[in-house]
């Protein structure tokens, strides 16, 4: 065990031993980007009619031409569900729905049963955060 002396983290009072379990439990939870808005900007610079490729794409943001082709995927959401990922407000729930889960679901071309998985997933992703409240 080490003893750090400073300032206490995340506003903890000073006045009991500060333990692991309790800086966990007062760090704050921060927003990380939304695979779906992040597609939205890959989609806007395609659009760009100096822009001929996904590769430039790829160029423009740093990332390879099969990272800019996984995200355009993400495009092919049904727009129910895509309207529901970008009006998330709490932070775990929007956390969740990383760029690989929504991957599985934007790859199923027929309409009902993508929003039949992403209700499946809907599913877990409550049953996730209902667990470590």
């Amino acid at each position: 065990m080490q003893i750090i002396f400073g300032e206490p983290p995340y506003g903890l009072k000073a006045e009991e031993r500060i333990t692991e379990s309790m800086i966990k439990e007062a760090k704050p939870v921060l927003r990380r980007p939304s695979p779906l808005e992040e597609a939205l900007k890959y989609a806007e610079v395609y659009s760009e009619l100096s822009i001929v490729s996904k590769t430039q794409v790829a160029g423009r943001f740093g990332v390879s031409r099969a990272r800019v082709c996984q995200m355009l995927n993400l495009l092919e959401l049904d727009d129910t569900i895509k309207k529901y990922l970008l009006s998330i407000e709490d932070v775990k729930e929007h956390n969740y729905f990383t760029e690989r889960k929504l991957r599985q679901i934007a790859i199923i071309k027929d309409q009902p049963e993508q929003i039949r998985k992403f209700r499946d997933l809907m599913t877990d992703v409550r049953s996730e955060i209902n667990l470590e409240n």
